[in-house]
């Protein structure tokens, strides 16, 4: 199978699992509410796992971490630009701040990684360079820029020692310490070999494995189908930030990298992906239209199902 057709069918797999999320949720096997717990499973325990063991094993060089700033100068383009489109369609500032978080933030890691380990099967090197660009790229801009969005605009009334303790959240979180161990680990002489240290490199896979179902999992429980054509002007908008600009913005440093195929794909990828669901929660938090955050993230998951395939094979 070559690799357009992966990506077909890997789309198809994750869009599968949402939909019987979905129904689940309509059967009253799983509630809405339950999206909190899988999603703090995916971020405490599946997610971090899934980044120790993808970087811990390879060898990274510096030339990847321009992958991560292209992705990091992309989004910070796509906000400026969605500040400009949000002032002459005079967005209320909670619907503004709403508006430019899931036109910037992408879900690189809650959906991308999943995709990436459908699309590349068992290539590590492919999901350790993604795990670089989200954790370098998107992670902490998401979590101090987006946070500082988010309260600029939002309602909520919040104290300076309460937004420091937000942006800096990122760097407390599970998520970040296995990036920065799994750095470590991969430029250091360990013996994975050794039985004690292959037991728990063989848990942790195990669990990081989980990832993509879990993953699936939130998006179909958390997102539902409510009143668009109120915010069709909106969700346009947002659709071409996010899903067909952040790609070609990516894609185009890589021009003068000179990079493997592969490593063009991967960035193309992981900036294809649709809106952040963390969007939602710091709009929730914060005090901007949460209501219209979730109905633009869930508008790019449908639109993405169509348009990461025609970025893939244009860009990729």
């Amino acid at each position: 199978m070559d690799l357009q057709a992966r990506a077909v069918v890997s789309i198809a797999v994750l869009v599968g699992i949402i939909i019987l999320a979905m129904l689940l949720r309509r059967w009253g096997v799983v509630q809405r509410e339950h999206g909190k717990l899988f999603a703090s499973l995916v971020t405490d325990v599946t997610l971090p796992a899934l980044i120790f063991t993808s970087l811990s094993g390879q060898r990274l060089s510096w030339g990847e971490a321009a992958l991560a700033g292209s992705m990091l100068a992309a989004e910070m383009l796509c906000l400026a630009l969605a500040w400009v489109v949000a002032r002459a369609w005079r967005l209320s500032p909670p619907r503004q701040g709403a508006f430019m978080l899931t036109a910037a933030f992408g879900s690189s890691a809650l959906l991308g990684y999943a995709l990436i380990n459908q699309v590349f099967p068992g290539d590590a090197a492919a999901l350790a360079e993604a795990v670089l660009i989200s954790e370098v790229g998107v992670g902490p801009a998401l979590f101090t820029v987006g946070v500082m969005v988010a309260i600029y605009y939002g309602q909520a009334a919040v104290s300076g020692r309460e937004r420091l303790s937000a942006a800096l959240g990122y760097f407390r979180s599970p998520i970040f310490w296995a990036m920065a161990a799994g750095l470590i680990c991969s430029g250091l002489p360990i013996p994975w070999d050794n039985p004690v240290l292959g037991a728990i490199t063989q848990a942790l896979q195990v669990l990081g494995r989980a990832n993509t179902f879990l993953v699936a999992l939130v998006v179909g429980v958390v997102l539902e189908f409510k009143d668009y054509r109120a915010i069709l002007g909106l969700a346009a908008a947002v659709c071409v930030f996010k899903l067909i600009l952040k790609p070609v913005l990516v894609w185009l440093p890589s021009l003068a990298l000179s990079l493997p195929a592969w490593q063009v794909q991967v960035l193309v990828l992981e900036g294809a992906m649709p809106s952040a669901l963390l969007t939602v929660a710091l709009s929730a938090k914060y005090g901007c239209d949460a209501g219209l955050a979730s109905r633009l993230v869930f508008a790019t998951t449908v639109a993405g199902a169509a348009t990461i395939l025609v970025m893939f094979r244009l860009l990729g």
